[in-house]
């Protein structure tokens, strides 16, 4: 099984509101599939906005590839409320590739 990095600058969306939520510089993981297992994805990300945690979200990469995923406060770097940087963190659902939301694609 091998493990591809990435890092690069792209967006975040809310599924259910159609709208960017905010720019971000992140860090992906992926690994490549095998016979028993599909590939997986996930990382890290910084933004200098404030993210809900509950919500269903796309993440939009710099080789605009973008995939729904699940987006967590990243414990280790500390969460500071007046912070002028946010740092998270993304599990990917399903695949990725083109998404359409609302009709436009992203």
């Amino acid at each position: 099984m091998g493990l591809h990095y990435r890092s690069g600058f792209g967006r975040i969306f809310d599924k259910e509101a159609e709208q960017t939520v905010a720019e971000i510089k992140y860090q992906l993981i992926e690994t490549d599939p095998t016979k028993y297992t599909n590939k997986k994805w996930w990382g890290e990300f910084s933004t200098d906005e404030r993210i809900k945690r509950m919500g269903k979200y796309v993440i939009e990469f710099e080789d605009s590839r973008a995939g729904e995923c699940f987006i967590s406060v990243n414990q280790e770097k500390g969460e500071v409320r007046l912070a002028a940087l946010h740092h998270y963190r993304f599990f990917g659902r399903g695949k990725l590739g083109r998404f359409s939301l609302g009709g436009h694609q992203i």
